[in-house]
């Protein structure tokens, strides 16, 4: 037994793939969807790039600050002339952050 109260074995645990947040399964389910050939169509539009590559936009982290909130996830928007309304930004995530348009 190991200090956490589990016991620890030798068994190794099989990979789990995913494709674009999709789960395919182990090994033996990247083997079923190459048989089937539809290898390719999961693949198309991800990003092709060489090893040891890095991306000029993000230095490969994937992600920058939104172009269109600067990150704060807020933006003022005009409802009627006088008047701004604070919304919440649709381009990026909760943390103010868009996916790299280069890369990703």
């Amino acid at each position: 037994m190991n200090g956490k109260g589990k016991e620890s074995t030798s068994q190794m645990t099989p990979p789990r793939d995913f494709i674009k947040g999709r789960y395919i399964g182990g090994a033996d389910g990247v083997m079923r969807i190459m048989d089937e050939c539809w290898f390719d169509a999961l693949l198309k539009g991800l990003s092709k790039r060489k090893a040891g590559e890095v991306c000029s936009g993000c230095g490969h982290v994937r992600f920058l600050p939104c172009f269109w909130c600067n990150g704060s996830c807020k933006m003022a928007v005009a409802v009627k002339e006088p008047r701004m309304v604070v919304v919440r930004c649709t381009e990026c995530n909760e943390y103010g952050l868009m996916h790299c348009p280069i890369c990703s």
